[in-house]
């Protein structure tokens, strides 16, 4: 459920990036402002928006999903919809900066996080070595890695009479055994800190190539203008 928050992002970002991209673009063709100043005040003026809503979606994923009431849980689901979104809405950006078409960068955009939401770990258990190695780039990893642990450890299972073996007993019985079945035993710590990591990446990330491609134009422009 709480994967899908990656594609809130992407969507989020379709709606409000191209027109200030297209915006900060003449402004900074004029040299208002520069493209720090653009992405300090586009990320400084999310950031509060994202952190309440994420609140929101912690309150309401737990009550709806029946998950462990406490303030480990409630934080934990807090912080991966903080983390999804911001990398789903970077993802966004990235391909928004790339191409000036929304229409096409929304559809690039969509392939890319859908492969990513199914080598996640629930749909896909077995990968490839190579697909495993670009897993370890998506949030969607991390987020199922943490998310799953913190949240099934402890619980138990029980089943009707038409669901149980031959032997009378229910396939599973403790969230144990689902950790073990989809191979998400691991430390949760560790993939909420590789989540966060991530974020911090896909952020850079994008600011990099926003700065790398203005400069491009700049300098492109600045040889245009000496050879006429």
């Amino acid at each position: 459920m709480a994967i899908g928050l990656y594609f809130v992002g992407m969507l989020q970002n379709m709606a409000l990036y191209p027109f200030e991209r297209n915006l900060f673009y003449r402004e900074h063709d004029g040299r208002v402002y520069s493209v720090e100043a653009f992405f300090l005040q586009y990320t400084v003026l999310e950031i509060p928006f994202k952190i309440v809503s994420s609140l929101l979606f912690a309150i309401l994923a737990d009550r709806a999903a029946g998950l462990p009431r406490n303030a480990l849980i409630f934080f934990v689901e807090a912080f991966n919809a903080f983390c999804l979104v911001s990398c789903g809405e970077n993802v966004g950006t990235m391909f928004n900066t790339l191409f000036n078409h929304s229409g096409f960068a929304v559809n690039v955009t969509s392939v890319i996080l859908s492969v990513a939401l199914i080598m996640a770990g629930v749909l896909s258990v077995n990968l490839p070595p190579f697909l495993q190695a670009f897993n370890h780039l998506s949030p969607a990893k991390w987020s199922v890695g943490n998310l799953a642990p913190y949240t099934l450890r402890g619980q138990t299972f029980t089943c009707n009479e038409s669901q149980q073996l031959s032997n009378g007993t229910c396939p599973i019985t403790t969230g144990q055994q689902v950790l073990e079945l989809y191979k998400l035993n691991v430390n949760p710590g560790l993939s909420l800190l590789a989540l966060g990591i991530c974020t911090v990446t896909y952020r850079i990330a994008a600011y990099l190539l926003l700065k790398a491609t203005r400069t491009s134009l700049s300098n492109h422009r600045l040889q245009s203008v000496r050879a006429a």
